[in-house]
């Protein structure tokens, strides 16, 4: 079961289901910016530990998965206690309205699997989500799990970044996180803070 934590300074609500299972949902466009492919790399590689396997990551965005919301606080009191801007979180609603595809752009030191749509169905194929992850194992057997990206959003300066990932690891394990990240330098992006949206745990 998928539970959203308690915390206070923000309030998240769902659109779509988040799900450990297969989507038919079709990535809608295919062209992020070099810049983006740099943000995303790094949080992928700022959240591995040393010989994690092989990476196996959505081909697809989250896209409409999630949408951030307070309709009790203004854009700028909501961007100040996420530690992101008001533009970057403008843009990363606006941004994410559909889901892109992923290419082989990704500058990660360990070997990474781009996992298409149609094979994903092919895998998660059943409605017991136990045998989907025994089916996953097999098929990449030093996988710790999936990982899916929202695509990043920048400020008006493109020194501020935005960022949902999302890990599954099993039917009943896996996380979502919204990462900030700054630009130290040209191409170069830190991860300053993380806010846990979700976390799964048995019922």
């Amino acid at each position: 079961m998928k539970l959203l934590l308690p915390v206070t300074i923000f309030r998240l609500f769902l659109w779509v289901a988040l799900t450990t299972t297969a989507t038919s949902a079709q990535a809608v466009g295919s062209k992020l910016q070099e810049f983006e492919y740099a943000i995303i790399s790094t949080v992928i590689k700022h959240g591995l530990s040393g010989g994690a396997g092989k990476i196996v990551i959505d081909e697809s965005t989250t896209g409409e998965s999630v949408d951030i919301a307070d309709p009790e606080k203004t854009i700028e009191e909501f961007a100040k206690e996420l530690g992101t801007t008001p533009p970057a979180l403008r843009e990363w609603s606006l941004i994410n309205r559909d889901r892109y595809r992923l290419q082989q752009q990704l500058k990660l030191e360990e070997p990474y699997h781009l996992l298409a749509n149609d094979e994903r169905l092919q895998i998660f194929n059943s409605d017991d989500p136990e045998v989907n992850w025994q089916q996953f194992r097999a098929r990449f057997p030093d996988a710790p799990g999936i990982i899916r990206v929202s695509r990043p959003s920048t400020d008006a300066t493109a020194n501020a970044a935005l960022l949902y990932l999302e890990f599954e690891c099993g039917a009943k394990c896996g996380s979502g996180r919204l990462i900030n990240l700054v630009q130290t330098l040209p191409d170069q992006w830190q991860v300053t803070s993380g806010s846990l949206v979700w976390i799964t745990a048995p019922e």
